[in-house]
């Protein structure tokens, strides 16, 4: 059904459910982390290494349930502002579906700090999965 899947994560548990579900359908995965400015000085303020590295690190777990389940993947750690990035990427025209965790925000959360999976529901092409 899907051929190529798009995994939006960032190593939460939110994340990983995300990926699990991409997992059941059986399709070459690519996990999209996007490291966004707070990101990185977070990763050079307290663990004094590249934040892709580190982002890359925080992403073995996730790496090492597609190796055992042979799922074929690529890792793609991009700097950049987290919507903006999601969506561009899920645009190139190489994927035929987006997973995406969602961080369950109550209302007035949501209301106060918005959604990203809102926001990426509105307006990427392609398919999109929430996974809560």
């Amino acid at each position: 059904m899907y051929k190529h899947i798009l995994v939006a994560v960032d190593g939460s548990d939110n994340s990983m459910r995300a990926l699990q579900e991409a997992i059941h359908l059986k399709s070459k995965v690519t996990l999209l982390s996007v490291v966004s400015a707070e990101d990185a000085k977070d990763a050079v303020l307290h663990y004094q290494e590249d934040s892709i590295m580190h982002r890359k690190h925080q992403l073995a777990h996730m790496i090492s349930l597609l190796e055992d389940t042979n799922i074929q993947y690529e890792l793609l750690v991009v700097h950049g502002e987290v919507c903006e990035t999601i969506i561009k990427t899920s645009q190139s025209g190489n994927y035929d579906l987006l997973v995406i965790g969602s961080r369950g925000l109550n209302r007035f959360q949501e209301a106060v700090i918005g959604s990203v999976s809102k926001r990426i529901i509105r307006e990427v092409k392609i398919p999109v999965l929430v996974v809560k």
